[in-house]
C-alpha cells in the first residue's frame, strides 16, 4: 500500500509540523511510494517503493518514528512500517546526507537532491486530515455538480426544442414529393451541358476546317471544268475512235523511229572505225613492202659475197663459219647476262629507294608518333598531383611528381633520328618517348581502367554523382564554422579540388591530411577525465533534447489519439494510435530509452557510463558497416530517436472494447472501414498540426487522386471526416465528386482534352448544396459562401504611407 495509507501523525504533533511534514513527504515522491509487506524483488519498471535501510546506514538522530506511526490492520506489518520510518531522518541540516531526511518546515533531502514543499495544512496523513480534505472535495463537487444540473436542463430545453423542430421538418419533409428523380436529372443535365460546351468548342475548328476544304474543292472544280472545256475532243463515236489509232500509230511510229536512229548512229561509228584501220594498215602494207625489197636486196649482195669468199678461201672457210657460230652463241649468251646483271641492277636501284622512302617515311611518322604522345602525356598532368598518385599507387618523391620544364622531355626530333637507327639494327627494340615517372603514371592509370567500361548512362551517372559530392563538400566545410572556401576547376575533364583556409590554398588531400593532423592533436590535448566530463556534458545534452522531442512527440500523438477516438466510423468503432517501442530493440537499446524519458538531471554516473558505452559500441558498428560516410551521418542514423519507436494502431468498437489493428484484423473490416481507417490517421494528423497556426490560415491538404478504389459510400464518409477536422482540400481524380450533403462547398474543375487542338478546358462547376454551372466569372470564395476568415487582413492606406 502506499506510505499515506500506512501511517498517521503521533500525539503531539501541531497542525503546522504537520502540513510541513506531509509537504516534505510529497515533494520527495515518499508520500505515495509503496511499502511492501516482505523483501521480495518490486516492479521498479512501474512504480517508486521504499524499502527500509540497513541498521548502519540509519540515521543516528531524530527519525520520522518520532512524528509518524503506523496504523493498524493495514495489510502491512508495523515493523516493516517502523523500519521505514526509522530510516528517514527527521529535523536535521538542509545539507547533502547519506541516509534521506525530513524538516518540519517542508524541506527534504535524498543524497545530492535538496528541495522543499508548503501545504497550509496536512491532506493525507491521518484520518482526520483525509476526513477534512474529503469533505471539501465534496464541497466543491456539490458546487460542480449542481452547475452541471443546471447546464442539463438547459440542454434539455434545447434538446427538447430541437425534437420538436426535427418532428416538424420530419413532417414537412414527408409531405413533400421527392427529389431524387429530380436531383438525377440536374446533375445528368449539368453533366450533358459540360460536355455539350466541350463538345462544341473541339467542333467549331473541324467544322472552320470543313468549310475551307470545301471552298477549295469547290474552286478546283471549276477550274478542272475549265480546263476541260478548252481541251474538249468530238463528241461522236467514230471520231474519238480515229484518234485513238492516230495517237496509237503514232506512238508506234515513234519508238520504231527513236530505234532506226540509235542503230544508224552506231553503224556509222563502227564504219568510220574501220575506215580508219584500213587506211592505217595500208600504210603499215606499204611500208613493209619496201624494207622487204631492201633485205632481198641486201641479202642478194652477201650471198655473192659469200659465194666467192668460200671460193677464194676454200678449206678454211667451215672452220670459219664454226668460229662465227660459236662467237655468235658467246655474244648471244653475254647479251643474255648483261641484260639480266641489268635488270638485277634496276631492281635493286629501284629497292634501295623504295626502302630510304619507307625509311625517310618512318622517321617522319615516328617523329610525329612522339610528338602526338607528348602531346597526348600532357594531358596525365592533373593526374600527377599527390592524392591521384597515392590512389593508383605510383610511388614518387615531391621532385619526381612531373616533369615541370621542357628539358625533362626527350627531344622528338633527335630521339627519331636514334629511334630508327635503333629500330633498324633491331626490330624488337623499343623507344623511350616520355620521361620514366609518366609513363609510370601511365601504366599506373592503364591498370585501375583495365576493367571499367563506361557508357553514356555510367558517365552521366558519375557526373551526379561527383556534382553531389561537390555540393555536399561545400555544405559540410559551410557548417564546420571556420573560414573554408571551397574551389574546383576542371583540367581536361579532370575536377582539381583546392579548399583556402588560414594558410592560403590547399589541395583537397593536404587540406584532408592538415584535418587529420589537427584532430589528431586536439584528440591527445584531452585527457581521459576532460574526455568522459566532456562526453557525460554532451550525453546530457543529448538526453535534454531527445527528452523534450520524445516528450513533444508523445503529446502529439496523444492529441491525434483524442482527436481519433472521437471521430467514429458508421459501425460505431474509431482508431487509436500510439507510440511505443520498437519491438526489435535488445534490451540495453530499451534501458537507454527509458533513460531518455527522464530528464537529463535526473541521470547518475552508472547511466550515462551505460549510454556512452551504448552509443561508442552503435557508432562503431554502424562506421564498420559503412566506413565511407562522414561521422555526421554516423552520428545522425544513431542518435535517430525515431528510429528507436513504431507507431501502434488500436480498433476501438462500439461497446469500448479495444482490439490490435494488425493487418490480417484490417483485412477482416468492410471496405468501408479499410478505407476511413488509413484516412483517419492523415486527416488526425493534419488537423493537429494545422491547429498551430494562426486562425486566418487554410488548413490545406492536397491529395492526388484522392479516394481511388473507394466506393460512393466511403467517400461520403471520408468527406464527412474531412469537415469535422475542418480541413480545406485540393484533390484530384479521374472520378471524383465531392456533391455529398455533408460537404458545405466545394467548385469542382471538369476537364476536356481536345487531341486535334491540343488544349485542355475546364467546366467549372459549383456545389453550395445544389450543382450548378458558374459562368458569372464572379470571385470563386463568395459563390462557394466563404466567410473569409482564412485570409490575411489588408493594411490600409494609412498603414502603406507610414
Amino acid at each position: 500500500a502506499p506510505l499515506w495509507q500506512l501511517i498517521r501523525f503521533a500525539d503531539g504533533v501541531s497542525d503546522a509540523d504537520a502540513a510541513g511534514i506531509e509537504a516534505a513527504l510529497h515533494a520527495a515522491n515518499l508520500l505515495d511510494a509503496w511499502v511492501d509487506p516482505d523483501d521480495t524483488d518490486p516492479d521498479l519498471d512501474s512504480e517508486t517503493v521504499l524499502a527500509p535501510l540497513p541498521d548502519a546506514l540509519r540515521p543516528n538522530g531524530s527519525t520520522l518514528a518520532e512524528v509518524l506511526v503506523a496504523e493498524p490492520s493495514t495489510g502491512v506489518p508495523p515493523a516493516r512500517i517502523d523500519a521505514v520510518l526509522r530510516s528517514v531522518g527527521y529535523g536535521g541540516e538542509s545539507s547533502p546526507a547519506a541516509a534521506p531526511s525530513i524538516t518540519a518546515v517542508g524541506r527534504f533531502v535524498q543524497g545530492v537532491q535538496l528541495g522543499g514543499h508548503t501545504k497550509p495544512q496536512a491532506e493525507y496523513i491521518g484520518a482526520t486530515a483525509r476526513a477534512r480534505r474529503r469533505a471539501v472535495r465534496i464541497a466543491d463537487l456539490d458546487v460542480r455538480i449542481a452547475a452541471s444540473e443546471h447546464s442539463i436542463d438547459r440542454y434539455d430545453e434545447r434538446i427538447a426544442s430541437a425534437q420538436s423542430l426535427l418532428s416538424a421538418v420530419a413532417a414537412a419533409r414527408t409531405d413533400l414529393p421527392a427529389t431524387t428523380a429530380i436531383s438525377k436529372a440536374l446533375h445528368a443535365e449539368t453533366l450533358a451541358a459540360g460536355v455539350l460546351r466541350a463538345t462544341n468548342d473541339a467542333l467549331a475548328p473541324a467544322r472552320l476546317e470543313l468549310d475551307q476544304s470545301i471552298a477549295e474543292v469547290g474552286a478546283r472544280q471549276r477550274d478542272l471544268h475549265k480546263r476541260a472545256t478548252e481541251h474538249a475532243m468530238p463528241i461522236t463515236t467514230p471520231e474519238i475512235e480515229a484518234i485513238v489509232e492516230a495517237v496509237v500509230r503514232f506512238r508506234a511510229a515513234g519508238t520504231t523511229l527513236a530505234s532506226a536512229r540509235s542503230t544508224e548512229i552506231s553503224w556509222t561509228d563502227q564504219v568510220e572505225a574501220a575506215e580508219r584501220e584500213v587506211d592505217d594498215a595500208q600504210a603499215t602494207h606499204d611500208e613493209y613492202v619496201v624494207t622487204a625489197d631492201q633485205a632481198v636486196s641486201n641479202h642478194r649482195g652477201h650471198q655473192q659475197e659469200l659465194e666467192a669468199l668460200r671460193a677464194a678461201i676454200g678449206a678454211s672457210a667451215d672452220q670459219v663459219d664454226a668460229d662465227i657460230a660459236e662467237t655468235q652463241t658467246a655474244i648471244v649468251t653475254a647479251k643474255a647476262e648483261l641484260n639480266e646483271a641489268r635488270r638485277q641492277e634496276n631492281i635493286a636501284v629501284e629497292t634501295d629507294g623504295r626502302a630510304e622512302g619507307e625509311c625517310s617515311g618512318a622517321g617522319k611518322a615516328l617523329h610525329a608518333a612522339i610528338v602526338e604522345t607528348q602531346t597526348d602525356a600532357h594531358r596525365l598532368a592533373p593526374y600527377a598531383g599527390r592524392e591521384l598518385r597515392d590512389l593508383l599507387q605510383v610511388a614518387a618523391d615531391d621532385r619526381q611528381l612531373w616533369p615541370g620544364v621542357a628539358s625533362d622531355w626527350p627531344d622528338a626530333e633527335l630521339l627519331a633520328q636514334q629511334a630508327v637507327g635503333v629500330l633498324a639494327e633491331d626490330s624488337g627494340a623499343t623507344v623511350a618517348a616520355l620521361p620514366v615517372s609518366v609513363s609510370e603514371l601511365h601504366a599506373a592509370l592503364m591498370t585501375a581502367t583495365a576493367e571499367l567500361r563506361p557508357t553514356e548512362s555510367s558517365l552521366k551517372s558519375s557526373r551526379t554523382r561527383v556534382s553531389g559530392a561537390l555540393g555536399e563538400l561545400q555544405t559540410q566545410l559551410a557548417a564546420a564554422g571556420h573560414d573554408y572556401r571551397p574551389e574546383w576547376d576542371t583540367i581536361d575533364d579532370v575536377i582539381v579540388v583546392k579548399v583556402a583556409d588560414e594558410q592560403g590554398y590547399a589541395s583537397i588531400g593536404d587540406f584532408a591530411r592538415r584535418i587529420a593532423e589537427s584532430r589528431r592533436d586536439q584528440e591527445q590535448l584531452l585527457t581521459e577525465s576532460e574526455r568522459r566530463i566532456l562526453e557525460d556534458a554532451v550525453l546530457g545534452r543529448l538526453a535534454s533534447q531527445i527528452h523534450a522531442r520524445t516528450t513533444d512527440a508523445r503529446d502529439l500523438i496523444g492529441q491525434m489519439s483524442r482527436e481519433m477516438r472521437g471521430r467514429r466510423m458508421s459501425s460505431g468503432s474509431t482508431i487509436g494510435v500510439a507510440w511505443e517501442l520498437a519491438d526489435g530493440l535488445d534490451d540495453q537499446q530499451r534501458a537507454v530509452c527509458r533513460f531518455m524519458d527522464r530528464e537529463a538531471s535526473h541521470l547518475d554516473g552508472d547511466q550515462l557510463a551505460m549510454m556512452r558505452a551504448h552509443f561508442a559500441g552503435q557508432i562503431k558498428i554502424a562506421r564498420a558497416a559503412r566506413p565511407d560516410r562522414s561521422y555526421a551521418e554516423i552520428l545522425s542514423e544513431t542518435l535517430d530517436y525515431r528510429r528507436w519507436r513504431t507507431f501502434g494502431f488500436t480498433l476501438v468498437g462500439a461497446d469500448g472494447s479495444a482490439d490490435k489493428l494488425t493487418t490480417a484484423r484490417h483485412s477482416k473490416l468492410s471496405g468501408g472501414e479499410q478505407s476511413v481507417s488509413l484516412h483517419l490517421p492523415l486527416f488526425a494528423a493534419a488537423h493537429v498540426m494545422l491547429s498551430s497556426a494562426d486562425a486566418h490560415c487554410p488548413r490545406l491538404l492536397a491529395l492526388d487522386e484522392a479516394f481511388a478504389g473507394v466506393d460512393d459510400n466511403g467517400r461520403k464518409e471520408l468527406l464527412g471526416l474531412t469537415v469535422e477536422f475542418d480541413l480545406d482540400l485540393f484533390m484530384t481524380g479521374h472520378d471524383l465528386w465531392a456533391t455529398y450533403a455533408s460537404v458545405p462547398a466545394c467548385a469542382h474543375y471538369d476537364l476536356a482534352h481536345s487531341t486535334p487542338e491540343h488544349t485542355v478546358s475546364a467546366l467549372l462547376l459549383v456545389w453550395d448544396g445544389t450543382l450548378h454551372v458558374d459562368g458569372s466569372g464572379d470571385d470563386l470564395a463568395a459563390a462557394l459562401g466563404s466567410p473569409g476568415t482564412r485570409r490575411a487582413p489588408r493594411p490600409n492606406e494609412e498603414d502603406l504611407l507610414t
